[in-house]
């Protein structure tokens, strides 16, 4: 009971944030995956993402990747994505490459995990502040606790620094996420999720503040 009621509040924190920022957002995605083996793992995932008060979309595309499991603590990971960007006055195609490293250790109900992504933009159309297109090697640790019935707590932060010859690992982002997801079925689940980033590239910097909604299906 003790541990639902700190979920609880942390969501009641991260609202009011929500309510306080002139500038709100919302990203919805569904995920949809299918194990081909015991080592591989493929995922298509399309997303939409609304920001200006949740009047107007900026992002929308879809990843598709293949997971290989190395073993119970080692995965590697190769992702397509492809969409388009709204800034209000332009519309521009997004594509990139990403390939990633991730190391998991479980302690009974307690998962601690790395993920070290190093993505590839595809095409010349992009920004310094488009962090999740451009050339940039991402950093994430995410701690989960799975000790409730069909629920899980967990929370991450994220790192983004530059790869360029003028901006050579530079930081240009941060993002907090905290996030619940419930199972609906065996092989479905929903989550809803807070996320809290900082764009350094931006002058003056701001913060945004998001509401994350999510559905997963395995295939």
């Amino acid at each position: 009971m003790i541990r639902i009621s700190l979920a609880l509040a942390l969501f009641l924190c991260a609202t009011r944030l929500y309510s306080q920022t002139k500038d709100a957002g919302l990203w919805i995605d569904i995920g949809l995956s299918r194990e081909l083996g015991e080592r591989f793992e493929l995922s298509v995932s399309p997303e939409l993402r609304l920001d200006e008060n949740l009047t107007r979309w900026s992002r929308i595309f879809a990843d598709a990747s293949l997971e290989f499991k190395f073993n119970k603590h080692f995965t590697l990971s190769a992702a397509y994505r492809g969409g388009a960007s709204n800034d209000g006055i332009h519309v521009d195609s997004r594509h990139r490459m990403q390939y990633g490293l991730g190391v998991k250790q479980k302690w009974n109900d307690w998962t601690l995990q790395y993920h070290s992504r190093l993505q590839f933009a595809l095409n010349a159309a992009w920004s310094d502040a488009d962090v999740d297109f451009n050339t940039t090697w991402r950093n994430r640790v995410t701690v989960k606790y799975s000790g409730l019935k069909k629920t899980n707590l967990s929370t991450a932060y994220e790192f983004f620094n530059a790869v360029s010859a003028y901006q050579e690992m530079a930081l240009t982002n941060w993002r907090w996420t905290a996030q619940v997801a419930r199972k609906i079925s065996k092989k479905q689940s929903v989550a809803l999720g807070y996320l809290i980033q900082r764009d350094l590239t931006d002058s003056p910097q701001h913060l945004d503040f998001v509401i994350l909604l999510s559905y997963k299906v395995e295939l």
